[in-house]
């Protein structure tokens, strides 16, 4: 009967529809793959055969296969939705049990492992921290925390430095002012006095009349700088004088008149003399005065009168007062020839009394020369008295009012900027003494006042001679409160100021000379040509960039993760074939971190020394890696912004044993520097390529997958880090796999043994971040099927329909 046979056709209708009604009910399941029904017939057979006409039984539902087929793949906005193109599975794992899958959709849960979402662990093989992968697999972790810092071991510079640079560096010679009056504590007058003659006083209405007669005198000056000699003066109504002196003006022109005549004498055998004459009025009289035109000179005017000299005081031999210098250093006018290569001399003279500071600036103004210059001068501690805080020390024009040597320093310090321009000052607690410095070398001048007799100072110049004591005597008699042997009292007679004076350091270019020094003795001593000694000219000085030819920068990082900048500065050096210590396309490299120097200490001492590096290059400009030296960077403290260490690992020098390689954890704070691939030609410098493997410490701010499945976690310190590498499996029969649910599945004796490897290796896909793979459900073909499948259980079922008729038909036969 054909019953069975319809039952099996309904069975197998049915079990196409829960297929197909799966199949669809996945069709939006990321990584689903759907399934269909392979069926085979029935025959009854037995041992003996199925004979010579069998009849079939029906059908049977041999198997449902999966097809695992590529899916769609759609894109995402999360770094960890992952698609795989391609064969493979994800490998999961939930608490020991591991399954697999294509559905990507992955995310952090609380502890940073990677994990779908029913909680299972992505598989991965995981790295260390230098991103190598060490084939593990495991629970692929990202941990959200801070990246630690990295110190910088290693530094990689390719760099190309210019062959055309000059060589900056040269061999010239070195001296100094040496003679007796440098730095000398010298005494004199605040203001200079200038010589004059004053006339006696006569009235202004004397009505004189220069038309009828006239005035003659001599004037000579004598001991002037300048021009001295002797003019004759006529004063009459035809050579400039007025008509009649009655008024005060009559006088200034007639004053005006002798003026003319001292300066262009009448009488042809004579010439100009250095001699001015005023009007002084005084209450309806007036007198007539002859100054010299150079103060501070001990010179002499003399007058000799004439006809009518007494009519405007000019008679009787008039007072002279000889003029007196101010307070100076002492310098006098001094001649040195300077010589250049080419053999051309120039002769310089420095002016008379001009400061270290003017003399320097002038010489610094010839070629090939270069001039510095300081000023010291120190207040004893010793005889400094201030009785009842009344002293006032005039340092260069500015009154300052301290009331001790500690708090001067203060005062001095806060206009070094401003009214004192370069001085500075430093107090000394152990002997009391205050020490006082121009860094231009401009003079000290000191001068004191106060209401108490005996209040003092004792100034010290740098040089050899002795000291100098201002002491206040308001009476200027001599009788202080308390007298200092040998102190300087305050009086117009005896001087009032104490003047040092600046050295000069002096610079000769490559090939420059000095000669005839004159005089000798007091800025130079007689055998100053024997102190002349050879320096090296434009020597390297980071912070002038005209004494090296390139220099370039990049941070680094200490253990902490503090950033640091160090730079490396380029020094081309000299070549000269007869000197077999010389060589070709020879460079120095200096290099400073923070710009402090780094190099080993000297043995038996502390300070670090510059670091420097010989660098060579070859003939084709490639880097001569036989000559040039390893660049090790072995004496490097980490410190703050003021100079404090910062706790970070500290310098291993060479002589304690710091080496190549740097080992890996470093145990210092060494590191290297690579210029390989670094050149030398014609052209322009540039940085190719500088880099160096330290980093502060970062958070995570994201992360990427690449398609080979490395896990890249980007930092906000702006470093990237491989994490792990996403595993794949694959298998030798897919269709062995057991479904377990929440598209997942597991290993089998069927599915054989899983190959589990890199993506894009051994035949597997590749992954694609930001993806998630589609279920392959045709939604269309599943729904014809579920047509097909409705019309096959239709059709078996009206095949028992008709059987149960023909039944029935069969029992009514009776």
């Amino acid at each position: 009967m054909p019953f069975n046979t319809a039952l099996s056709g309904i069975r197998a209708a049915s079990s196409d529809l829960r297929v197909t009604g799966n199949n669809i009910a996945n069709a939006s399941t990321h990584g689903f793959k759907s399934s269909r029904v392979e069926f085979g017939d029935v025959y009854a057979t037995t041992v003996l055969g199925g004979g010579g006409n069998p009849i079939g039984s029906g059908v049977r539902t041999q198997s449902v296969a999966q097809q695992f087929t590529q899916g769609n793949v759609s894109f995402t906005e999360s770094e960890l939705d992952l698609a795989i193109s391609g064969t493979g599975f994800f490998i999961v794992s939930n608490d020991g049990d591991r399954a697999y899958t294509r559905a990507g959709t992955f995310g952090l849960d609380a502890d940073g492992f990677v994990v779908n979402g029913v909680g299972a662990r992505l598989q991965g093989f995981g790295a260390d921290e230098s991103g190598n992968i060490n084939g593990v697999l495991g629970d692929l972790r990202i941990d959200s925390g801070n990246q630690a810092p990295r110190q910088t071991t290693g530094v990689e510079s390719t760099l190309l430095l210019d062959s055309r640079e000059p060589v900056l560096q040269g061999i010239g010679s070195t001296f100094s002012t040496d003679g007796a009056a440098i730095g000398d504590a010298r005494t004199g007058l605040q203001t200079a006095q200038t010589t004059a003659v004053v006339g006696n006083n006569v009235p202004v209405a004397a009505g004189f009349d220069f038309t009828t007669d006239s005035i003659d005198f001599d004037v000579t000056l004598a001991g002037a700088s300048g021009n001295n000699g002797t003019v004759s003066v006529t004063l009459d109504f035809t050579n400039g004088a007025p008509a009649a002196l009655n008024t005060l003006a009559d006088a200034n022109a007639m004053v005006a008149a002798i003026n003319a005549q001292l300066f262009s004498p009448i009488n042809p055998a004579q010439s100009p003399i250095d001699v001015v004459a005023v009007v002084n009025e005084a209450g309806g009289q007036f007198n007539v005065e002859l100054r010299a035109l150079e103060s501070g000179e001990a010179s002499t005017i003399s007058v000799t009168s004439g006809t009518n000299a007494a009519v405007i005081g000019l008679d009787g031999d008039p007072l002279d007062n000889s003029g007196t210098a101010a307070a100076n250093n002492g310098y006098q006018a001094t001649s040195l020839d300077i010589t250049d290569p080419d053999g051309t001399t120039v002769t310089y003279t420095s002016q008379r009394f001009a400061s270290a500071a003017q003399t320097a600036a002038e010489l610094n103004a010839l070629g090939g020369v270069s001039a510095t210059a300081s000023t010291e001068a120190t207040l004893r501690g010793a005889l400094y008295l201030n009785q009842n805080g009344n002293l006032t020390i005039n340092l260069n024009g500015v009154d300052l009012t301290s009331n001790s040597l500690l708090e001067l320093e203060a005062e001095i310090n806060a206009l070094t900027s401003s009214t004192l321009p370069g001085v500075s000052a430093s107090f000394d607690a152990a002997s009391g003494d205050l020490t006082v410095r121009s860094t231009i070398g401009s003079d000290l001048e000191f001068v004191v006042s106060s209401t108490d007799d005996g209040d003092r100072i004792e100034v010290d110049g740098s040089g050899v001679a002795t000291s100098e004591i201002l002491e206040v005597d308001s009476a200027a008699d001599g009788l202080a409160t308390v007298p200092i042997a040998g102190a300087q009292n305050l009086s117009a007679a005896a001087g009032n100021a104490v003047v040092v004076g600046g050295s000069i350091d002096i610079v000769l270019d490559e090939n420059y000379s000095v000669a005839n020094v004159t005089p000798l003795g007091v800025m130079f001593n007689a055998g100053f040509a024997s102190s002349i000694q050879p320096i090296v000219v434009n020597q390297f000085d980071p912070a002038d960039q005209s004494t090296y030819n390139h220099a370039t920068s990049l941070t680094i990082f200490d253990s902490l993760g503090n950033p640091h900048i160090m730079t490396q500065y380029f020094v081309k050096q000299p070549f000269d074939p007869s000197d077999p210590t010389t060589s070709p396309n020879h460079w120095l490299m200096h290099v400073q971190i923070d710009g402090r120097d780094v190099g080993d200490p000297l043995p038996g001492q502390t300070d670090p020394t510059r670091a420097s590096f010989n660098v060579h290059f070859n003939q084709n400009g490639t880097l001569n890696e036989v000559l040039t030296e390893p660049i090790l960077i072995s004496n490097w403290t980490p410190l703050d912004a003021d100079g404090d260490v910062t706790g970070a690992l500290g310098p291993q020098n060479v002589l304690s044993g710091g080496t190549l390689p740097i080992p890996d954890p470093p145990s210092s704070s060494n590191f290297e520097i690579s210029l390989d691939g670094s050149t030398q030609y014609g052209d322009d410098f540039s940085v190719d390529r500088v880099d160096q493997d330290g980093f502060s410490t970062g958070q995570l701010s994201g992360i990427s997958i690449d398609e080979t499945g490395i896990v890249f976690a980007r930092f906000s310190n702006g470093e990237a880090q491989i994490l792990a590498q996403v595993a794949l499996a694959d298998f030798p029969n897919a269709q062995g796999l057991q479904q377990v649910g929440d598209t997942m599945w597991a290993e089998n004796f069927e599915s054989g043994v899983p190959n589990i490897s890199a993506p894009g290796t051994a035949a597997l896909g590749v992954i694609q971040s930001g993806a998630l793979e589609e279920s392959n459900v045709d939604l269309s073909q599943q729904l014809v099927n579920l047509i097909i499948a409705q019309r096959n259980f239709q059709a078996s079922a009206k095949t028992i329909e008709t059987a149960d008729q023909t039944t029935q038909t069969i029992i009514n036969l009776r």
